[in-house]
This record gives C-alpha cells, sequence and structure tokens, in this order.
C-alpha cells in the first residue's frame, strides 16, 4: 500500500487536532473538568436528556454530525482526552474511573456508546474489549486497528511516541499494538451492536491492513458503510441519518 510522505502526514495530523478544537461552548451547555490530568467534558442534550450517552476518547468536536443529532435526540455526549495514548493500560484506567465519575455525577445508563475516529478508534475497540459490560454500542471510522500500520515504523517520531506512551502506562507494545484484530471476538460474543464507517481510498489508514482484517475473519455482526472515493478524511458523514438511525435505536434485552 503506497503511503503518504510524512510531512504530509504530519500536517494532516495538525489539521485535524486544530478541527478538533471544542467549539460547544458556541452552541451547548456543558461542564469541564479533569481527572488524573486529562480533559474532560459533558457536554448536556438540547432535547429531553434520555440518559443515554455517547463518549468520545479523542477529537472532540471534529467532524460533529452524529454528536449533534445525538444532542438534539437527548443524548449526553461526553469526552475524555486520551487522544495520544493509544490504549495503554493506564490510559485505560484513567478512562475507567471517568466511566464511573460521570456515570455517577449526572445519573447516566449503565452502558454508553463508544465513537473513536482514526486513533480513537484503536482506544474506543480496545476499552470495549476490556470491559464490554459498560458498551451499549460502538461507532468507529477510518479506526486504527494496528499500530504497526499508522503509525508505521516510516512514521518514525510518531511510531516511537507510540512505544513510548505503552512503556509509559505500564504495557508491552510488541503485544499489544494489534490489540483489537486479535480479541474482537469478545466483543460479537457479547452481542455488542457496531457500526464502521470508512473511506475506500484511504491511504493512511488503509482499510485493508486495520478494520479489514477484522471484517475478513469477521464476517456477521457488524454494520459497514464504505465512502468508496473518500481518503482518510473527512471522517463520518454529512447526513449522519444512517449512522444515528443506528446508534439511537434501544438495544435489545438479552
Amino acid at each position: 500500500m503506497k503511503r503518504l510522505p510524512l510531512i504530509l502526514l504530519l500536517l494532516l495530523a495538525t489539521t485535524l487536532t486544530l478541527a478538533a478544537k471544542p467549539k460547544w461552548q458556541d452552541n451547548y451547555r456543558y461542564d469541564r473538568f479533569e481527572i488524573e490530568g486529562r480533559t474532560c467534558m459533558v457536554i448536556h442534550p438540547t432535547g429531553e436528556k434520555n440518559g443515554r450517552w455517547i463518549v468520545r476518547p479523542a477529537f472532540l468536536g471534529a467532524f460533529p454530525s452524529v454528536d449533534e443529532r445525538m444532542l438534539e435526540l437527548g443524548f449526553t455526549v461526553a469526552y475524555c482526552d486520551v487522544t495520544y495514548e493509544y490504549a495503554n493500560p493506564k490510559a485505560k484506567r484513567d478512562f475507567e474511573r471517568f466511566y464511573h465519575e460521570v456515570r455517577n455525577r449526572y445519573a447516566l445508563a449503565e452502558k454508553f456508546i463508544i465513537e473513536g475516529f482514526s486513533r480513537g478508534g484503536f482506544f474506543a475497540l480496545s476499552y470495549a474489549i476490556d470491559h464490554p459490560e459498560q458498551i451499549e454500542k460502538i461507532y468507529v471510522d477510518a479506526p486504527v486497528c494496528d499500530l504497526e500500520s499508522w503509525p508505521s515504523k516510516e512514521q518514525e517520531k510518531l511510531y516511537r511516541d507510540a512505544v513510548k506512551r505503552w512503556q509509559q502506562g505500564g504495557g508491552n507494545f510488541s503485544e499489544g499494538h494489534d490489540y483489537p484484530i486479535r480479541h474482537f471476538q469478545k466483543l460479537l460474543d457479547c452481542k455488542i451492536p457496531i457500526i464502521c464507517c470508512y473511506g475506500g481510498a484511504d491511504e493512511i489508514v488503509p482499510y485493508e491492513e486495520n478494520f479489514g482484517r477484522i471484517v475478513a475473519t469477521h464476517k456477521r455482526g457488524i454494520k459497514r458503510i464504505e465512502k468508496p472515493d473518500c481518503g482518510h478524511h473527512p471522517h463520518s458523514l454529512d447526513n449522519p441519518k444512517k449512522i444515528v438511525r443506528f446508534l439511537k435505536r434501544k438495544p435489545r434485552r438479552k
């Protein structure tokens, strides 16, 4: 698979980071706080609160069409910033503390929807595998599923940072780099509804090297939306009707 030059990758990453700058304060009532030094936010729905919630672990405010519609439908949108942690063990422990504090503080449902774009998808899938009892549904978009694909060793600085974050977080990178792929069956065993949106022309996080490897083994239980001529960006859909319809439907009781 042809890869983009490092300078272009860094430029795209910078652009996405800027796009992710929270703008909720302009349109929504929200609470901002920290847990273990991590920025956390809870954005309150514009519609009547229904107790259900959707959480991003990265890039709050980037490509927000789904979140905005969910807020209108009474969902709470929450955020715990573990963007640059690559789902290392400490980051997942911090996120679990966030889950308990937010759920209790705001009287939210026991299970939540976890939403992850790009590297946020790696965290979303990894956390859900470890804590399926907390997860109502999963929505990922162009998700990284193997840190040997992105950031690959060709993106030397990013790759070194991923390895370093795993070491600092008490994990073994060599065992964790493809964690979602190796353990995905657990999500299917728990019957967690999963939707994945992706660009068929993505050269940054190639589908075939990431979520495509999951689909090749697990052909059932996953809803996919392909954007054939789309690259890594833009994420999500301008008209998020298909995704929102999937997420808002109440899961069947087991």
